[in-house]
């Protein structure tokens, strides 16, 4: 559904506006989104801020969520004391470890530019760039943290518990 009103315009150069209609999607197709199956096995800090993402996109707070899904990424990478001055090089510190692939790496890139319109310009993504998006990093924390542990516990020769 689109709604028209005289807010939906904004100045993109001082002086000239441009209209930019409110898209609404009734209803949310991810709205009543569940947490990622096994998430208490995140770390604290990838898990708070999964969380606060997950609130956001349920509740349609599309600009706070776009930060949140860039949150994660940078939280992930820190956690994962991934090499680089900025987001950009830690995402390409990520492949040089190898906790991620060239492909991944080009999809968290995307992610990365999203969450910085977000941030820095104040730009909604649509439900659908935000739930493929939460998608992603969800893949991301199944692959880094979640299987990982579920494959030592299941594998290792002693039965580890360290999950």
């Amino acid at each position: 559904m689109t709604r028209q009103t005289n807010e939906d315009v904004t100045e993109v150069t001082p002086g000239n506006w441009d209209y930019v209609p409110e898209v609404s999607l009734f209803p949310n197709p991810n709205a009543g989104r569940q947490p990622l199956g096994d998430s208490h096995l995140l770390p604290s800090k990838v898990r708070r801020i999964y969380n606060e993402a997950l609130s956001s996109l349920n509740t349609d707070n599309t600009v706070l969520c776009g930060i949140a899904i860039r949150a994660i990424i940078e939280t992930v990478c820190k956690e994962q004391e991934a090499v680089g001055g900025n987001l950009a090089s830690k995402i390409d510190g990520l492949v040089a470890a190898q906790v991620l692939t060239p492909d991944g790496a080009k999809i968290l890139h995307n992610l990365r530019t999203l969450g910085n319109a977000a941030a820095h310009e104040v730009i909604p993504h649509s439900v659908e760039e935000l739930g493929l998006g939460f998608d992603v990093v969800e893949h991301l924390l199944q692959g880094v943290y979640i299987l990982p542990k579920h494959a030592r516990r299941m594998f290792s020769p002693e039965g580890d518990d360290e999950a």
